[in-house]
Formats: C-alpha cells, sequence, structure tokens
C-alpha cells in the first residue's frame, strides 16, 4: 500500500499542526480509544436509547466541556433510485455499486442554541464500525465547533476526522475508511470517511509518536488492510523524526508548512535522522530555558 502524495502528507502535517498549535492544552495527552468492551461497556442495542448511550460514551472521550448538550437527530435515507437495490442491506442504497465513496456521508452536527444537534443517518446504525466511525467524525467536528475553529466547507470533513484522530479516535476513523461488505455483485469496499485510509493512517501514525503510543498498541485492533496502512505511516513517520520533534515543541512552524518530507529511509537512516531530530529539540530547550531565564 502507498502513502499519500506530498500534497497530502504536507495537509495533514500542517493542519494536525494548527490543532496542536491553537488547542494543544486543550487536546492534552488524550488515550488511545479501541472498539473494545474496556472502552465501551455498556449493553449494544441498535436502537435510539443504544445510540444515545453510545454517544454519551465518546462525548466522555473528546476534549469538550462537560455537560454539553447533544442531541441525536436520526436522518432518512434518500429515496431509492429506479433500479432498487439487492435487499440484502450490503448495497445501501441506490443500486449496487463496487466502491463506497465519501460523497455519500450525510452525518452533520448543527449548533443551536447552546448546544448541538447531531444528524445520524439511520443505515449507520446497522453496521458498528460504520457507526463509530461517523460519531468519532462527529466528535471532531464538536471539537472544532467548541475551540471555533474557522473551516472552510471544503476542508470541514477532513479537519473533523483529524480533529477525531488528535482527540484518540484515530483507530475509529480509520476501520471506517475501509470497509468490507457483500452486495449483489460479490465482495464489495466501502469507505465511510472523508479521509482515505493512507490519510487517516498518517494521522494515527503521527498521533502515536506525539504520545509515545507503541506502534503494536495501534494495529491491535485494526483489520489487516488498515494494518498495512499504518505500518507505511509508521515507516514515514519515523523517518521524518523532526516533524514528531516541531510538532511536540513547535507546532505553529509546520503549520506554516516549513518542514521537509523525507521518504521512507531505512534503519541507518532513520537512526541518523533521531539522532538529528533530538539535536534540534536540545538546541530548541537550551534557547526556551535561556529566554523564559
Amino acid at each position: 500500500m502507498d502513502l499519500p502524495a506530498e500534497p497530502s502528507l504536507r495537509w495533514i502535517v500542517s493542519r494536525y499542526a494548527g490543532l496542536q498549535a491553537r488547542h494543544g492544552e486543550g487536546l492534552g495527552t488524550p488515550e488511545l480509544v479501541q472498539p473494545t468492551g474496556d472502552f465501551f461497556p455498556d449493553a449494544w442495542s441498535a436502537t435510539p436509547d443504544g445510540v444515545a448511550r453510545l454517544v454519551a460514551r465518546f462525548l466522555e472521550y473528546a476534549p469538550v466541556r462537560t455537560g454539553l448538550d447533544v442531541r441525536l437527530r436520526f436522518v432518512e435515507p434518500p429515496g431509492e433510485s429506479e433500479g432498487g437495490s439487492c435487499g440484502s442491506g450490503g448495497c445501501g442504497t441506490g443500486g449496487c455499486g463496487t466502491e463506497g465513496t465519501a460523497g455519500a456521508l450525510r452525518d452533520r452536527v448543527l449548533e443551536v442554541g447552546d448546544g448541538y444537534v447531531l444528524e445520524l443517518p439511520v443505515e449507520a446504525v446497522s453496521h458498528p464500525v460504520v457507526l463509530t466511525a461517523t460519531l468519532a467524525r462527529c466528535m471532531g467536528s464538536l471539537v472544532l465547533a467548541e475551540a471555533s475553529e474557522d473551516v472552510s466547507a471544503d476542508e470541514l470533513g477532513g479537519m473533523s476526522e483529524l480533529a477525531a484522530i488528535a482527540s484518540g479516535l484515530g483507530v475509529l476513523v480509520a476501520s471506517g475508511a475501509h470497509v468490507y461488505g457483500k452486495s449483489c455483485g460479490g465482495a464489495r469496499v466501502s469507505r465511510h470517511t472523508h479521509l482515505a485510509l493512507e490519510e487517516s493512517a498518517v494521522g494515527l501514525a503521527l498521533f502515536a509518536a506525539l504520545h509515545g503510543v507503541k506502534p503494536g498498541a495501534a494495529k491491535a485492533h485494526l483489520e489487516i488492510t488498515q494494518r498495512e496502512a499504518f505500518g507505511e505511516a509508521h515507516d514515514w513517520v519515523t523517518s521524518n523524526p523532526s516533524i514528531v520533534t516541531q510538532l511536540r515543541t513547535r507546532p505553529e512552524v509546520l503549520e506554516a508548512g516549513m518542514f521537509r518530507v523525507e521518504p521512507v529511509k531505512g534503519f541507518l537512516g532513520k537512526l541518523l535522522a533521531r539522532r538529528a531530530a533530538a539535536g534540534e529539540e536540545e538546541a530548541f530547550a537550551f534557547t526556551a530555558r535561556r529566554t523564559s531565564g
């Protein structure tokens, strides 16, 4: 699996760094949320009450104010096309396809008074991976709204997912970027995120490096394709340790685009790059101490 192209890598790094520069204190050091009973112990049912309990659990992990008023509104699917669907549920509505796209995503977070209304497509409720990826994106939207981030309409979906990744929900986002299912034409892969799998994997790898999450922990509950994408992303991040150093110490520099995108390196190249990055971090710390003193 290939890495995203350099423009995409630059977008991910600079936007993640922007969130860290402006809201690093609010984001804190979130735990990496996994799709397990340890993080989601509530009994699940595909009902409004079941979804409401799940949303409440997500709100515990999102870096938003306690007691935030969030209400649910379920959105019915659009009318079926003349061709109909196969009836298995694997195709969704509007007939059978071979690959889902982000263009069909219909969840929204609307600011209403002092709270928010979360519009959730009813078809997402029937698939746990799709539902948790959707709710992770909604949490990212809440984070952006609560932080008063001014995001353009064409970047809102991707930024919501990046904010979710920065909040510890990256495994859930990546899982929703590549979902296997069945349709009337056989096996089907659908995507239920704005970010491509490779892009969300890079965001997850940056999160892991920034917060000291071991790669094995990040991959523990990912499917095979997602693991492969994360492995490539992790190799790239470890080949660019200066990006992680600046994300930790000077994210505003990354946000301004002042960084080099190095290719994936071998063991020796990574070792030399880590030493150079450690020197940069030590020099920055020394300068900061002298300035503050």
